[in-house]
């Protein structure tokens, strides 16, 4: 590879001296490099995917696992692979730490790199008559929420049009298992291998002694309903939609997945250990 284009959180690197040493040790080797520095955030997308030339070999991502989502949302298809700096806290997407910017280059270069395919959720909004209202994707959850005041909001929940459930729950989370070490493990959600193909099922706050997360295969497709309208859904806790009642959100598999770098050769296990240790 030798054509790159790097997306730059500025709220993470304000001097850019990530950003800045990592171009220049790209261009001493020889390699093409564009930059997009990202301030503002427009509707949940930090950066536009037409400005990224049509040749580039890979995306890299300074920041943290928030901003290489987003970045996987907005180029998603464009179908590149995407490396995370992490220039953030936790960062178990963002796989280079700052000091590691020698090792990442050679890796890049000499393209010894792997990548991993990650699944993404779709979601669509549909009103009580079928009707198409919204639609988006997610690398992490789609979540549905009450808004305004504090109270339990009566959730049912659907699988393959066959009544699951119903939670008295500040929301739900339907995430993917690269967002089951986010909201979902917050709200006792299980940690699941990235690789998997899974979706998984967490209640937010339910208002009961032994409510659980549900794991289910990636075949099925989730629907949920509220009759309250005081409620939004929610993708990568980036972009929401405001709710009716009556409205359904179904959560299928996206055609989609995100191309996630890798130079590290770790188990996710040995990651998982380390982050915590933070």
């Amino acid at each position: 590879m030798n054509k790159f284009f790097i997306i730059t959180n500025w709220e993470r690197d304000r001097e850019l001296v990530v950003t800045g040493a990592l171009r220049e040790k790209l261009e001493n080797a020889g390699c093409r490099v564009d930059t997009h520095i990202s301030k503002d955030e427009v509707n949940g997308v930090y950066t536009d995917p037409e400005s990224i030339p049509g040749d580039t070999d890979c995306v890299i991502v300074i920041g943290g696992d928030g901003t290489l989502i987003a970045a996987a949302r907005d180029t998603i298809g464009l179908s590149l692979p995407i490396l995370g700096i992490n220039a953030g806290k936790l960062g178990f997407l963002t796989d280079v730490e700052p000091e590691m910017l020698d090792r990442a280059v050679d890796a890049l270069v000499g393209d010894r790199c792997h990548i991993e395919e990650r699944m993404m959720l779709n979601g669509v909004v549909r009103d009580r008559k079928g009707d198409l209202k919204s639609e988006n994707i997610a690398l992490n959850d789609v979540v549905i929420n009450r808004k305004g005041s504090l109270r339990v909001v009566e959730y049912g929940v659907w699988v393959n049009d066959k009544f699951l459930s119903s939670f008295r729950a500040d929301g739900i989370i339907i995430c993917t298992p690269t967002g089951s070490t986010g909201y979902s493990l917050s709200a006792g959600g299980p940690i699941i291998e990235p690789k998997s193909h899974i979706i998984c099922i967490t209640p937010i706050c339910p208002h009961t002694l032994n409510t659980r997360s549900i794991v289910l295969s990636d075949e099925n497709v989730i629907r949920i309903e509220t009759s309250d309208d005081e409620t939004e859904v929610n993708f990568d806790g980036r972009v929401s939609f405001a709710l009716e009642a009556s409205d359904s959100v179904e959560i299928t598999r996206s055609d989609h997945s995100a191309k996630i770098m890798r130079i590290n050769e770790e188990s996710f296990l040995t990651i998982l250990s380390d982050k915590f240790k933070k």
